[in-house]
């Protein structure tokens, strides 16, 4: 069996005219800061997914509004480039969704995840039958009553024809959220809303079945029963340096989460402190990097709230015998603890902290920037003025359109899942 991955210098990353090229054995884990020089990146282009996004469903699936796919995927690719202009390769989700399946015992577990999730069992046979390309599509786009009976699947009459045996996953491009590496450690997120849940299934999968991985002992959280009843999602999750993580507690990340995940990474040496910022429970905070990301070294982009200055900061330490974990109810704010982990901080305000335009811009995710190498970020042009302070405190920005992206509520950061960064 040949697997292959993206060519990094692809002009069109669309999976139907791809140039492939062959890959490495085996693909390093390495995420010790935000910054490091960004190796290997997965991203996921959008594509017939945002199709089946309607008036009556599209605030179901987590969207402000519905995006035009011929744009979205212009804007998607520009973006791209731009991530490919310092060297970094990308791997699209799609491609390694498909070659994934071409296994059939890969295939096996994953459908038999998918139809267990979406309770549509009757027709796992059918799905086992299907060619791969069309599968990978499938378990992205979705499947409607109408096109299973097309293709003389074994479907109940009493279903309507636009009835979704499958769901769309329409947010996956927001990479960021279904896992998060650590060290050499994956996070497999238990995502909050199940119109997401879908998305963590797939990319852990990739991880555990396809050869360039095979990943199956480097989880830190997500593969046990009990970690399943409590929330996290990648969006929360911010690597501060080598040995230290803040994890956003907020709507979609719970305490509970963040206790199990700190004990795990603790047992793995892969940290040895996890922050936990309390972030309020509202859409418009959503995960911790929407309010904060780490540009360059003792340089942070963010909306300043109330949350992040005030002293509700959790300290979770290596217990004393190396089980479990020592936990601190601090004294800090959370700019005190960025502080003490970088030395010195410089903030830079999104909008420039101008109080007119701040919570305009963070509405299309000003702070939500994504870092490529040290003192290098890209995100949305429209962000005028939070690009402008970031240029003047010395950041290179490499902006781009993303009128249609942002219609899902994400920045650059939440449409990437960096994998492999060098050490700073």
């Amino acid at each position: 069996m040949s697997f292959h991955t993206v060519s990094n210098t692809t002009q069109n990353p669309n999976p139907e005219t791809l140039f492939f090229h062959p890959m490495p054995t085996t693909q390093r884990l390495n995420v010790t800061s935000e910054y490091g020089l960004l190796k290997t990146v997965i991203m996921h282009r959008p594509s017939a997914e945002i199709d089946r996004l309607l008036p009556d469903n599209y605030r179901t699936y987590l969207f402000e509004d519905i995006p035009y796919l011929k744009k979205i995927q212009k804007e998607h690719d520009l973006f791209a480039e731009l991530i490919r202009s310092k060297g970094a390769e990308i791997l699209y989700m799609e491609v390694l969704l498909e070659e994934m399946l071409r296994d059939e015992a890969a295939r096996y577990d994953t459908l038999e995840a998918v139809v267990a999730l979406e309770r549509c069992e009757s027709i796992m046979n059918d799905l086992m039958q299907i060619p791969t390309p069309e599968l990978a599509t499938m378990l992205l786009a979705g499947l409607r009553a109408n096109e299973a009976r097309a293709r003389g699947f074994k479907v109940s009459q009493y279903l309507p024809d636009d009835w979704m045996m499958i769901s769309p996953v329409p947010n996956a491009y927001f990479m960021r959220d279904p896992a998060a590496v650590v060290g050499n450690s994956i996070i497999s997120s238990n995502m909050f809303y199940p119109a997401r849940v879908r998305e963590s299934l797939l990319i852990e999968n990739i991880f555990r079945f396809h050869p360039r991985f095979l990943k199956k002992d480097d989880f830190a959280y997500g593969t046990e029963n009990d970690e399943r009843y409590s929330s996290v999602e990648g969006g929360d999750i911010i690597v501060l340096n080598k040995e230290s993580i803040a994890v956003g507690c907020s709507e979609r990340t719970s305490t509970e989460a963040i206790a199990r995940m700190a004990s795990n990474l603790f047992r793995r040496g892969s940290v040895k402190r996890v922050y936990e910022v309390l972030v309020p429970p509202k859409r418009e905070y959503m995960h911790l990097d929407t309010v904060f990301t780490i540009v360059a070294p003792q340089r942070i982009c963010a909306h300043k709230r109330s949350f992040m200055e005030s002293p509700q900061t959790r300290l979770y330490e290596v217990a004393d015998n190396d089980k479990g974990y020592k936990l601190h109810t601090e004294g800090r704010t959370f700019m005190d603890v960025l502080r003490d982990e970088f030395g010195s901080l410089t903030i830079i305000e999104v909008a420039g902290g101008d109080k007119y335009y701040a919570d305009r811009e963070q509405r299309t995710d000003g702070a939500n920037v994504f870092t490529i190498a040290p003192g290098v970020v890209v995100g949305y042009d429209r962000n005028q003025r939070t690009n402008a302070a970031l240029r003047d405190a010395g950041v290179e920005v490499l902006d781009f359109d993303g009128s249609e992206l942002v219609r899902g509520l994400g920045g650059a950061r939440c449409m990437t899942m960096p994998i492999e960064r060098e050490d700073v």
